[in-house]
C-alpha cells in the first residue's frame, strides 16, 4: 500500500460508527494544533479537543455550523476558495484569523488535504496558531518602516559597505534613500560592486581613503574621513565634500561589513575656508594679514635656521597716505591701497611673500643665500615704482614710500626682534626723505625707543593739560600795531626741557592726539585773549582730521562761548596741501564755520600743489604767504615777484594776505612796497607765553 492509502485507511477507521478511538485519534486529540474533517456539504464530521477548546463551541454546535461561521465575512471568499481547491486539486494552504464564539480572534495557518473515508471525499485539515508570529512580523514591519523613514529623513545616507577578503571586491549591500543625493550614485549601481563609487572620489583623496579602509580592515577599528567626490561633468573645483563614519564587523564567512553614515559637508568646508580667509587674509587686498604674516615669518625663520640661508624682512610704509585719507576720504584711500597692493605684488613677484600689516603698511619676506643683496635691490625698485603716479577717479595721485629692512640672523633671532628692527629701519628711511630705504643698525633701536618715549610723555602731557600756549602778534605793516594773534602750542617737558613744536605736533597727528591737544590750545588762547582784552582776531591751526569731525564747528563755538570770546574773532588756518589736494570736495565743516562768521585761511601758501585755478572757488577769506618767500625778499627778486603776484591775486579775489616769518626791517619795507598789509614774525617780537599752563593752576 502507498503512504496515501495507509492514511486514508486510518481515517476510514475513524469514520466507522461503532469504532473506538484508536491510537491515531488519541494522538490528534492531544496535538497542540487544530484538526478537523469537513465533508462536501461543508459540515464538520470530526475534530479534536483543541478545536473545541479554541472555538468555544460544543459538539452539537460544531456539527450544525458551517466552517465559514468561524471567520469574519471579509474572509469568506478566501476560505471558500481554499476548500474548493482541496476538493479539486487535492490540497491547499491558507492563513486567516479564526474567530471564537466569544469573539476572540487568533491567527492560524491551515493545511488541507483531500481524503476518502468510507468512500466519502472529505477535507482533512490542521491549523497551527501563528498569532505570535504574525505579531512579531507586524512589529518587525513597523520597526523596519520606522527605520526606513528615519533613514530617509536624516541629513545623510546610512549604508553598509562589504569587503570580500578573498576577491578584494567591495560592494554596498544596503543604502538608505539619500545615497544619490550624497554620493551621486544609485544603489542598484553599487549593490554588487562599489568600485564606480570609489572612482568618483577626487584622485588626490583616493589614496588616503583606501589607506583608511585598509587600516580599519586590518585592525577592526572605526574610521572617520572627509573627501571630495565629483558629480557628473564637474571638475575638482566643483567637487562636493563628503564626511563618512564607519565601524567594521567581521562576518562568519570572513568578509568585513562596515556600518556607516555619510553626509555632505561642502557648506561647512566653504564656511571654514571663509573663516580662515577672514582670519588670515586682509579683507581689502586679499593679502596675508598681520596674524598670517607672523605665522609665515616663524616658519621662514625655522627654515632659514635649518638651511643656513639668510632671511630679509622689508617693512614698507606710504609717506603721505594719511593726507589722502584726510582730504579724499577712506573710500578713495581704500581704492588706492588696492591698486598699490597689486603693483607691489607685481614687483615682488616670486622673489618673496608680501602681506599687509594694516593701514598703509606692508611686509615682504625674502629668503635665500643672497637675501641681503636681493632685499636692497627690491627696496630700491619698490621706492622707484611706488613714486610713479596712480590713476584715481578724477585725480592722478603720486604716493611715495619708505622701506626699512632687517636681516636674519644678523638683526634678530626671532620674529618679534626682526619686526621691531625693520620698523626702526623704516623710521630711519622716513627721516631721510620720501622714497628712501634703510637697513637696520643697532643705533636705530635707541631712536625708536626715544620716539616711543616721546609719544608716551606727550600722551601724559595732553591728559594733564600741560601743553602751553604762546600768542604771536599779527601786525599792520604800516602802523606796526597788532591786529590779531596766532595761537602756538608749546611744550616744556619737566626733564627734557622745551620740545620742538614741529616734532610733537607731527607726533600728535600720527597718534590721534591732535584734536584733544588742539582744543586745549584753543581754550587757553581764547581765555587769554578775553581776559587780557587783546585786540583783533585769534588765528588757530586746525588739522585736516579735525575738520572731518562733524561736531568740530559746534565744539569750537562752544569753547569760545565758555571762554567769553566771540566766535566771529576766530580765524581757522589750514595748510595749503589740505585744501588743494581735493578742492572740489572741501570739508563740509568749512561751511559750518562760515555760518558762525569764523574765517578760513590758507596757511603756508605757495608751498603746496598748483592751486591758483581753484583759489577763487574755495570758501576762504585769507591766505598766509610762507616764510620761504619772505626770507630775503628785499634782495631776492624772484621771491619779490612771486609775492607781488600773490598780493595782486588776493586783492582781486577780495581776500586778506599775511606775510609770515618777517625778521628784518628791510623785509618789512619791501613787503609794504609790494602791497602786503599784514605780517608776523620775530621782527615784531617772539611769541609770548601766556601764564595759564595747567589745569591744576586753574583750580
Amino acid at each position: 500500500m502507498t503512504k496515501r492509502e495507509i492514511i486514508d485507511s486510518r481515517f476510514e477507521s475513524l469514520g466507522g460508527e461503532d469504532s473506538e478511538p484508536d491510537v491515531l485519534a488519541a494522538m490528534l486529540d492531544n496535538a497542540p494544533g487544530l484538526f478537523y474533517l469537513i465533508d462536501r456539504n461543508l459540515r464538520f464530521r470530526r475534530w479534536n479537543s483543541a478545536f473545541e477548546k479554541f472555538s468555544e463551541y460544543g459538539p452539537a454546535e460544531i456539527e450544525a455550523m458551517s466552517p465559514l461561521e468561524l471567520f469574519e465575512p471579509k474572509f469568506h471568499d478566501q476560505v471558500m476558495a481554499a476548500m474548493n481547491e482541496v476538493f479539486e486539486d487535492g490540497q491547499t494552504t491558507l492563513e486567516a484569523p479564526l474567530t471564537a464564539k466569544s469573539g476572540r480572534v487568533r491567527h492560524y495557518s491551515y493545511v488541507g488535504r483531500r481524503v476518502t473515508i468510507a468512500g466519502e471525499v472529505m477535507i482533512a485539515g490542521s491549523g497551527v496558531d501563528i498569532t505570535k508570529l504574525k505579531n512579531t512580523q507586524r512589529e518587525y514591519a513597523r520597526q523596519a518602516k520606522q527605520l526606513n523613514h528615519l533613514a530617509a529623513n536624516v541629513p545623510g545616507v546610512i549604508y553598509q559597505l562589504r569587503l570580500d577578503q578573498e576577491s578584494g571586491r567591495i560592494s554596498m549591500p544596503f543604502a538608505s534613500a539619500k545615497l544619490f543625493d550624497v554620493l551621486g550614485v544609485h544603489h542598484s549601481d553599487v549593490a554588487e560592486n562599489a568600485q564606480s563609487l570609489l572612482e568618483k572620489i577626487v584622485e588626490r583623496d583616493q589614496e588616503r581613503i583606501q589607506w583608511a579602509i585598509d587600516v580599519s580592515a586590518q585592525q577592526m577599528t572605526p574610521f572617520r574621513e572627509q573627501f571630495r567626490i565629483l558629480s557628473h561633468n564637474a571638475d575638482r573645483e566643483q567637487a562636493e565634500w563628503v564626511e563618512v563614519e564607519a565601524s567594521p564587523e567581521r562576518q562568519d564567512d570572513g568578509s568585513i561589513v562596515w556600518h556607516g553614515f555619510a553626509r555632505l559637508v561642502t557648506a561647512r568646508h566653504r564656511m571654514e575656508d571663509e573663516l580662515n580667509r577672514l582670519a588670515y587674509n586682509d579683507p581689502l587686498t586679499g593679502l596675508p594679514n598681520r596674524l598670517y604674516l607672523g605665522l609665515i615669518l616663524e616658519e621662514r625663520i625655522t627654515e632659514a635656521s635649518l638651511s643656513g640661508h639668510g632671511l630679509a624682512l622689508l617693512h614698507l610704509n606710504l609717506d603721505n597716505f594719511k593726507e589722502i585719507n584726510d582730504i579724499w576720504g577712506h573710500s578713495a584711500g581704500d581704492r588706492l591701497l588696492l591698486a598699490l597692493s597689486k603693483r607691489l605684488t607685481e614687483i615682488v613677484g616670486k622673489r618673496g611673500r608680501i602681506g599687509r600689516l594694516g593701514g598703509d603698511e606692508f611686509l615682504i619676506l625674502l629668503q635665500g643665500k643672497r637675501a641681503r643683496k636681493t632685499a636692497c635691490e627690491l627696496a630700491q625698485s619698490l621706492c622707484k615704482a611706488m613714486d610713479t603716479p596712480l590713476a584715481s577717479p578724477g585725480h592722478e595721485v603720486r604716493v611715495t614710500s619708505s622701506v626699512g629692512i632687517s636681516l636674519f640672523p644678523d638683526d634678530g633671532q626671532n620674529a618679534e626682534d626682526l619686526l621691531r628692527h625693520a620698523d626702526a629701519a623704516l623710521h630711519q628711511a622716513k627721516d631721510q626723505g620720501p622714497s628712501s630705504w634703510a637697513l637696520y643698525s643697532p643705533e636705530l633701536t635707541a631712536a625708536v625707543m626715544a620716539r616711543r618715549y616721546l609719544e608716551t610723555e606727550l600722551r601724559a602731557a595732553v591728559e594733564r593739560e600741560e601743553i602751553q600756549v604762546a600768542l604771536q602778534p599779527i601786525v599792520d605793516l604800516h602802523t606796526r600795531k597788532p591786529v590779531g594773534y596766532e595761537a602756538l602750542a608749546r611744550w616744556h617737558h619737566q626733564s627734557d626741557g622745551w620740545i620742538d613744536p614741529e616734532q610733537f605736533i607731527e607726533l600728535a597727528e600720527q597718534r590721534g592726539l591732535v584734536a584733544q591737544l588742539g582744543e586745549q590750545v584753543y581754550a587757553q588762547a581764547m581765555r587769554a585773549m578775553a581776559k587780557e582784552k587783546r585786540p583783533g582776531v585769534l588765528a588757530i591751526n586746525v588739522a585736516p582730521m579735525q575738520l572731518r569731525d562733524p561736531q568740530f564747528a559746534h565744539r569750537l563755538v562752544q569753547i569760545a562761548t565758555d571762554s567769553g570770546f566771540s566766535p566771529a574773532r576766530i580765524e581757522v588756518e589750514i595748510t595749503e596741501r589740505a585744501f588743494m589736494q581735493n578742492p572740489d570736495k572741501h570739508p563740509s565743516q568749512l561751511q559750518a564755520l562760515r555760518d558762525h562768521d569764523i574765517r578760513a585761511v590758507i596757511d603756508d601758501f605757495g608751498t603746496g600743489y598748483s592751486s591758483l585755478a581753484y583759489l577763487g572757488e574755495l570758501p576762504i577769506q585769507g591766505l598766509k604767504i610762507d616764510r620761504i618767500f619772505v626770507k630775503d625778499v628785499d634782495t631776492n627778486t624772484k621771491n619779490a615777484a612771486i609775492i607781488k603776484a600773490m598780493v595782486t591775486l588776493a586783492d582781486a579775489l577780495g581776500i586778506s594776505v599775511v606775510a609770515e616769518g618777517i625778521q628784518t626791517d628791510a623785509e618789512v619795507a619791501t613787503l609794504r612796497a609790494l602791497g602786503c598789509v599784514l605780517g608776523q614774525g620775530w621782527y615784531f617780537g617772539r611769541a609770548d607765553l601766556i601764564t595759564e599752563t595747567t589745569q591744576l593752576e586753574k583750580t
